[in-house]
């Protein structure tokens, strides 16, 4: 990497599958005058240095070498060993932002790990989908009154679990769900929302990018990225991209979003070189802005990604779920959140009188 510049973030990476050969290391590159990688650790050596080395990224013998020299930390691990890493990093956490890739864990027994997330600094969840360009651009579109306020989002085998439910929320100012069904409809699974102020979403499952359709409709309009989509609610906007098999941006009628990063990111040395790849590794560079700075992303907190994953998770157990805190402007993640926190604040009231006793025994003579 080039040489460390003023204010530059340090960083250790920790894991060395596809997700951080296709994504993670080709993002910090693009990112270069903002961060500096430190090391890449993973519990296989042969499999961090043939992750590291075409980065010319320094791989660490342990998390621990360099722990004590870095201020954020990438964890891209298996579910299963995250909240191993997280205590292994809980001795500096008050000074390290984490970026947790995705899902932030498995299944509802680790959720009391969230425990152990307030500890850090920052915690940026590392969900990219929700901020690929195009819809980085339906985004701005909305904002400016492009189609009147969103009535309804569909992804129609384009977005698939907590990924497609992000975006949706993401297009209705992060509002929770109210209520949320599951049916099957032939060879697909249809999930519908409705969310708190009103937006209703669907996800059509399976996800099949050949086939996959957005629609976002609002009161006066259309914004979709499928020219076959009908004018039944006014007049239909399609966001494109700019450019053919190498595009540098996208459009939306007379906005534009440039992306010279993405001609670079199609050129990568990465196992993946699609556009789809590439796609999400610009999206993975707006998560970054919120390792920096404020972003759009910053508002995309940890329990947010737990949400987003707890309720999709439900989902696919049950054909109903119902959040009776929703309406009140809470879900039932802030209350586990609190709960956990209240638990790990009793055992640590618990456990000091209990070290306190320990320490003034005396010990017998031998």
């Amino acid at each position: 990497m080039a040489a460390m510049g003023a204010g530059r973030r340090r960083v250790l990476i920790i894991g060395s599958g596809r997700r951080i050969r296709n994504n993670f290391l080709p993002a910090f590159a693009q990112r270069r005058d903002q961060f500096e990688l430190v090391g890449l650790w993973s519990r296989t050596r042969e499999h961090a240095e043939r992750a590291a080395s075409p980065w010319g990224v320094p791989v660490v013998d342990s998390p621990a070498a360099v722990l004590e020299t870095v201020d954020t930390v990438v964890v891209s691990v298996s579910t299963t060993a995250v909240r191993a890493v997280l205590r292994e990093l809980a001795e500096r956490a008050a000074q390290l932002t984490v970026v947790l890739d995705t899902p932030v864990f498995g299944q509802a027994a680790h959720l009391p790990a969230m425990a152990t997330l307030r500890a850090f600094a920052r915690v940026v969840v590392a969900e990219d989908y929700m901020n690929y360009p195009q819809w980085t651009l339906a985004r701005r579109a909305v904002a400016d009154g492009l189609i009147g306020e969103v009535r309804s989002v569909e992804l129609a085998h384009s977005g698939y679990r907590y990924h497609g439910l992000a975006l949706i929320r993401s297009l209705a100012d992060f509002d929770h769900v109210t209520v949320a069904t599951r049916r099957r409809v032939g060879a697909d699974v249809h999930f519908g929302f409705r969310l708190r102020h009103g937006v209703r979403g669907r996800i059509f499952e399976p996800y099949d990018q050949a086939r996959g359709t957005t629609t976002i409709t609002g009161e006066k309009g259309v914004i979709t990225d499928s020219a076959q989509v009908g004018g039944g609610h006014g007049p239909v906007h399609v966001l494109r991209p700019r450019g053919d098999a190498r595009p540098d941006g996208y459009l939306l009628d007379g906005l534009e979003l440039d992306l010279p990063a993405l001609p670079a990111l199609l050129d990568a040395e990465v196992p993946d070189r699609s556009l789809f790849n590439a796609l999400k590794t610009c999206g993975l560079l707006e998560v970054l802005a919120a390792v920096t700075g404020e972003a759009f992303h910053s508002r995309y907190t940890y329990q947010e990604a737990l949400y987003d994953h707890l309720t999709t998770a439900v989902l696919r157990t049950s054909p109903l779920l119902v959040d009776p805190v929703a309406g009140a402007g809470r879900n039932i993640v802030d209350g586990l959140d609190d709960m956990f926190a209240g638990l790990a604040w009793a055992r640590g009231i618990v456990a000091r009188p209990a070290a306190r006793r320990g320490g003034t025994r005396r010990r017998e003579p031998a």
